[in-house]
């Protein structure tokens, strides 16, 4: 209830002022439970502070700092009593509804809230706005947030997952809180990764015979296969004959990719068009989607005069000796940033690297789409190159490359650890989600669940997944397992997707036309009234930090008072003014949940 927090900012300032104090900026925090539902300002501390900062700062050299603190705490702490006192006295009589009174404790001014008249009134918010109830007004601004960038001929996988999943939600929490949101990906579907896939699918049975040799075990890609081959330790002679014809031919391949006469060109095509349409139904299943595809095989061809453009600028130079002989380089310390060390932009042989297409994307960014910022979701351990790119961007004169912003995320683990596409241990996406769904169907039939019985497990497969993976930290290592994951009592999908179900049957009847009348809420609708209030500050709290667990746990914490609320408020079987009170509370919890779950990318089944 955004208003009400902003007329007691409005009421402490005008007090203040009456009362001759200086002008500073008036916080409010909640007061948290068990304490009553309500608002504190710490102005008169500040004001205390500010009024002992020459004592403060005498003291201090005499005593020094902790020394002169512990002096002034006493006489401190009872002037902002005092302060808190006159400001409470001047506030009380202009108190309006759903605020019931204003209370000097220890420092503080506590306002507190009125809760049958608050829980009225946040009702009938929701009713109005319903699931657009926290949404953000229109900023006038413009974010690409690029996130999956998987790469063809390679598997996709449960690390993967976690970039989608939380790319999608941090697009989802900027469009609530009313940015213009532009999904970008940008796929690696050129390199040496798929000169190396199209080897292995033109030479099946050397790879196969090399194998037999170092008895590797399955593996799913072809690409994993060859990289292991290329890195492989074996010293028998044919294991070796194998791998300098591969080493040989990988980079035949890669020139041939680009020759349109080329068999290599033909066969790149043909499996990226396989590829990027697997990509695509992965996306449909999971339920996103993008605004702008962006490829590496495009951005090739801007990057020489993207090399050109920065030689010009002084931005990089040609290295004249050392390790870099040779190269385009752009040196960061001569930008007072020699942490970063040095970034090649171009080899010496004329080809450009990765990073280099990077920089082309992002002018394209910036010059094609106008995108105010640019986030980028990328695993941690590219830190050290996004600064470096960002740092480019920067020298390059880009107005908005102070607002780009690299969205790190840590690994996923299972019971096998940390995986690696290079070496095979990777659980592929499409045996994950079977597996998901495959105890997901199980668990139906163990819960009774008969109504669309697969649509359901669908449902709570992915909700599962998602939930678990977005409830974590970002900068936190998910530890994946599957009985807390699809859990219908704990922290868990499944556990919010079914509080959902239970709630949409105490609607039945329910009209919800007219509020009804408000009465005095029992603890439980008191507290349920409460949660929900701050909805709208713990969206824009995610939206601003990059932190979808924020949300996904605030959802977990309304599911939960939720059930307690369910517990020990009959809704149905309440007499009348009581049942459609309760029903319109019930009502707005199911608002709520539906709006924040949906910028996580949760379905929710109306029946479980």
């Amino acid at each position: 209830m955004p208003h009400i927090e902003e007329s007691l900012i409005a009421l402490v300032s005008e007090a203040a002022k009456a009362l001759g104090y200086s002008s500073l900026p008036v916080v409010l925090r909640r007061i948290a439970p068990p304490r009553d539902w309500g608002f504190a300002a710490t102005l008169p501390q500040e004001l205390a502070a500010m009024e002992l900062s020459d004592e403060q700062a005498r003291l201090e050299c005499e005593l020094g700092k902790k020394a002169a603190k512990k002096a002034l705490q006493e006489k401190s702490r009872a002037l902002a009593g005092e302060i808190a006192g006159k400001l409470a006295k001047e506030i009380e009589p202009k108190l309006q509804p759903p605020i019931g009174s204003v209370v000097a404790e220890g420092g503080y001014m506590n306002f507190y809230l009125d809760g049958r008249q608050a829980c009225a009134q946040l009702l009938a918010e929701i009713s109005a706005q319903g699931e657009s109830f926290g949404k953000g007004e229109a900023k006038g601004e413009r974010v690409m947030v690029e996130f999956s960038q998987p790469n063809t001929h390679k598997e996709f996988h449960v690390g993967h997952l976690r970039n989608v999943l939380l790319g999608n939600a941090i697009a989802n929490l900027y469009e609530f809180a009313g940015f213009t949101v532009l999904r970008a990906n940008y796929y690696g579907d050129h390199g040496i990764h798929v000169a190396k896939a199209l080897w292995g699918m033109q030479n099946p049975t050397l790879l196969e015979e090399a194998e037999s040799i170092f008895a590797g075990a399955e593996m799913a890609s072809v690409y994993a296969r060859v990289e292991r081959l290329l890195t492989s330790k074996g010293d028998a002679s044919r294991l070796a004959e194998i791998r300098l014809q591969a080493e040989k031919e990988i980079p035949q391949i890669l020139r041939g990719m680009d020759d349109l006469a080329s068999e290599a060109n033909a066969q790149w095509r043909e499996t990226r068009l396989r590829d990027l349409a697997e990509f695509a139904r992965i996306y449909a299943e999971l339920g996103l989607r993008f605004d702008v595809e962006l490829f590496e095989s495009e951005a090739e061809g801007l990057t020489a005069a993207i090399v050109e453009e920065l030689l010009a600028k002084g931005i990089a130079e040609i290295a004249q000796d050392g390790e870099y002989a040779g190269t385009a380089v752009v040196d960061f310390e001569r930008f007072g940033a020699p942490e970063l060390g040095k970034m090649v932009i171009r080899r010496s042989d004329g080809t450009t690297l990765y990073q280099t297409k990077e920089l082309a994307l992002a002018k394209v960014k910036f010059a094609e789409y106008a995108v105010d910022r640019s986030l980028y979701v990328v695993g941690s351990e590219q830190s050290l190159y996004f600064k470096q790119v960002f740092k480019i961007l920067e020298a390059w004169g880009f107005t908005a490359a102070p607002k780009c912003r690299h969205i790190s995320y840590e690994l996923v683990q299972l019971a096998g650890g940390k995986m690696s596409s290079r070496e095979g241990t990777v659980i592929p996406y499409h045996a994950f989600i079977a597996e998901a769904k495959a105890q997901a169907l199980e668990l139906a039939a163990q819960r009774g669940i008969s109504a669309e019985t697969e649509r359901v497990a669908e449902l709570v497969a992915l909700g599962a997944i998602k939930y678990a993976f977005l409830k974590v930290d970002p900068s936190k290592v998910i530890v994946f397992d599957w009985e807390q994951a699809l859990s219908f009592d704990g922290n868990a999908g499944p556990y919010i997707q079914y509080a959902y179900a239970r709630a949409r049957k105490l609607l039945a009847g329910y009209a919800g036309e007219a509020l009804p009348q408000a009465h005095s809420p029992a603890e439980q609708e008191l507290m349920l009234c409460r949660v929900m209030s701050e909805f709208p500050e713990r969206a824009m709290m995610a939206q601003e930090t990059h932190s979808p667990n924020l949300l996904a746990n605030y959802l977990y914490e309304l599911t939960r008072t939720f059930t307690d609320f369910y517990q020990a408020c009959p809704v149905l079987k309440a007499e009348e003014a009581e049942r459609s009170y309760r029903q319109a509370l019930v009502k707005a919890f199911c608002a709520v949940l539906v709006s924040g779950c949906r910028v996580l990318g949760i379905e929710l089944p109306e029946e479980m």
